[in-house]
């Protein structure tokens, strides 16, 4: 069994190494550092509007900055984080499932002799299980989470050219230079509120459609995956203001005024994100429609 773990965190590590440039570039784009100019092109529905080039178009340009290797600036820290969280969350998962013993909520229980509602029994073991799901991902988060900080500030130094944060060790030092023991949890709020909207909602989900719809057994095992997809998609602007939070105040280049605002928490953030339409930023790799102001020239529509 721990052969089978161990393996099992070195292949999500060796995906998570290959699939690096394309996190690299989202979290730049969630930032807001757009170096290419948006293109005229035409919409599915037949509407001409400007567009950003694509991800593949971005990291491209990364390539043409930094080189081959350039592309994996912050995948040290990116990995361990994942790897950490990981750890964390199945230790603290088994352990939960050991101290909750044999305990289990379904139709054959009874309470007080008689017979439970089959829905009743169905709500308890949901919440049961979603309830202890929660807590083991919370926890891989939190210890994590210093982690995810280095590897976000790592990658944002492509902006300004910094090498302020180019090692764990050196950038957990600046951090705390910087912000104190608090700059290791920038944008954890935000996150764990993501985090557990995504895992009630995408198990609810998951569960009703199991119940009611999914009749295949083999289906069933995927359908928490499909619906996850779905849920993120919702709970994505947790993900951008933690990444932008993550930056904040941290005196880089690309996370000061007039690149990017101040903000004084993750609300006031989230708020100013919302008001600017730009809870999605980064969300899309392929179609990133520009929604700034356009002008007219040469009967071209053109970014202002």
């Amino acid at each position: 069994m721990a052969a089978i773990t161990l393996a099992q965190y070195g292949t999500g590590a060796l995906v998570t190494g290959i699939l690096h440039p394309l996190g690299y570039a989202k979290v730049l784009i969630q930032a807001g550092y757009e170096p290419l100019q948006p293109k005229s092109s035409v919409s599915l529905f037949g509407k001409e509007s400007m567009v950003y080039p694509n991800v593949l178009q971005y990291i491209s340009h990364i390539k043409k900055v930094d080189g081959f290797w350039g592309l994996y600036r912050g995948v040290v820290p990116r990995v361990l984080s994942g790897t950490v969280g990981n750890i964390v969350q199945h230790h603290v998962a088994e352990r939960l499932k050991a101290a909750a013993g044999d305990r289990s909520f379904n139709k054959t229980e009874r309470a007080e002799g008689e017979e439970e509602d089959e829905l009743v029994s169905w709500l308890k073991s949901f919440c049961f299980d979603t309830t202890q799901e929660t807590i083991s991902r919370c926890c891989g988060i939190i210890v994590s989470h210093p982690l995810h900080v280095v590897t976000v500030r790592c990658m944002i130094q492509f902006v300004g050219r910094e090498e302020a944060y180019d090692s764990i060790f050196s950038s957990l030092r600046e951090m705390y230079r910087n912000d104190g023991i608090l700059g290791f949890f920038s944008g954890l709020i935000p996150r764990l509120i993501g985090e557990v909207l995504t895992v009630w909602i995408t198990n609810f989900l998951a569960r009703l459609l199991n119940r009611y719809l999914v009749e295949e057994k083999d289906m069933k095992s995927y359908t928490a995956a499909a619906c996850g997809l779905v849920v993120s998609h919702f709970t994505y602007p947790f993900t951008l203001t933690t990444n932008i939070m993550a930056l904040n105040r941290s005196g880089l280049r690309a996370a000061s005024p007039p690149l990017m605002p101040r903000y004084e928490s993750w609300v006031d953030c989230f708020s100013d994100l919302a008001a600017k339409g730009q809870l999605k930023r980064g969300s899309s790799m392929f179609w990133r429609y520009y929604l700034g102001p356009v002008v007219m020239r040469d009967g071209k529509l053109m970014a202002a």
